[in-house]
């Protein structure tokens, strides 16, 4: 949960640095082990736009050789969540949101590379449609995922609101809407909240900042 507080940290903190990008895959680094291969109907959507997507394997790859060069060439700007399968890692480079997809298998690493420019939102729809949000929320980020198995969501967010105000709406409207509290804690002075439906989850993630909470939703539900 710490790396998810990192990622959500690491966003907020450069969102609105650029005001659009040109983003060109001949531009996101790869490791001289990986071995490329094309990605049909990736099923990846970043701010409801499709997201630029390649697969990778890399048999003598381990996963920290991989973590350390981007590291390096990203200028250890980056910030490391988990959407499982994957594990991530994330950086802005001139604008262009640049994400590897990781997991360790017995044949080595395998993943994919996705980029997109994080401010264009080609369809006009609002981002972090369909998810539960305060009135006064602003999303900053929605990343939508389907792997036909399993589809997954992280949006990010910011709220006027107090963590204790918005522990509290979660619960209410998350319950009202079927969804059974699973956990509730408080860890590095943020408050997270899982809940389930089923077999799909929704963590909520609410990080107390001078201005409000910053808010992170990781749903997972399998197909």
């Amino acid at each position: 949960m710490k790396s998810a507080k990192l990622t959500l940290i690491f966003f907020l903190s450069i969102l609105g640095s650029y005001a659009g990008a040109d983003c060109d895959f001949d531009d996101f680094p790869v490791h001289p082990e990986m071995k490329l291969v094309p990605i049909l109907g990736s099923g990846t959507l970043h701010n409801n736009q499709p997201m630029a997507v390649k697969g990778f394997y890399a048999p003598n790859l381990d996963e920290g050789v991989l973590v350390r060069f981007y590291t390096r060439k990203w200028n250890d700007e980056i910030a490391t969540s988990v959407l499982a399968p994957w594990k991530q890692i994330s950086t802005f480079v001139d604008g262009c949101l640049s994400t590897v997809q990781y997991a360790e298998t017995d044949h080595g690493t395998e993943g994919r590379l996705s980029m997109t420019d994080h401010l264009v939102n080609v369809t006009g729809v609002p981002l972090g449609a369909g998810t539960v949000m305060p009135d006064d929320a602003v999303v900053v980020t929605d990343t939508v995922m389907d792997d036909g198995a399993k589809k997954g969501r992280v949006t990010l967010a910011a709220s006027g609101k107090s963590p204790a105000q918005l522990a509290r709406f979660y619960r209410s409207v998350m319950t009202k809407k079927g969804w059974a509290l699973e956990q509730s804690f408080v860890e590095d002075e943020a408050r997270v909240l899982v809940f389930r439906d089923g077999p799909a989850l929704n963590n909520v993630l609410l990080v107390p900042m001078p201005s409000g909470t910053q808010i992170l939703i990781n749903h997972e539900e399998p197909q």
